[in-house]
């Protein structure tokens, strides 16, 4: 007998005692599968966070690169129609403003002086 407590008292606080340490283990064990996994969790979320700003990054590029294109399209049609035969040739006011109205709506000549001078559309 341990301590005047009848044998079977002893055996059970043993076995209890060893079924605390088994659960103690057992959740530090699993606190540490745990951190493992949120660990991975959000370097995966970091990842995912990189890769869609890369993909908003080439996005924005892209649309700035077809802008330009669009842009550059434009001055080589103005260039085009200006060196045309026939283009020192007076035009109708009314065909005139509409012309330069509708080349003032684009980016490419928003800063033109004669786009300036022209009331928004």
């Amino acid at each position: 007998m341990m301590l005047g407590l009848p044998r079977w008292v002893g055996a059970a606080i043993a076995i209890a005692a060893l079924i605390g340490v088994g659960f103690w283990l057992s959740g530090a064990l699993s606190g540490g599968k745990r951190a493992r996994a949120e660990a991975e969790l959000n370097a995966g979320r970091a990842d995912a966070g990189i890769a869609s700003g890369q993909d908003a990054t080439n996005t924005v590029g892209a649309a700035g690169g077809r802008e330009s294109a669009i842009d550059q399209q434009t001055r080589e049609n103005e260039h085009a129609i200006r060196n045309a035969p026939g283009a020192d040739v007076p035009v109708d006011a009314g065909v005139h403003g509409a012309g330069i109205g509708s080349l003032c709506r684009r980016a490419a000549y928003r800063s033109d002086p004669r786009c300036l001078q022209q009331p928004p559309s």
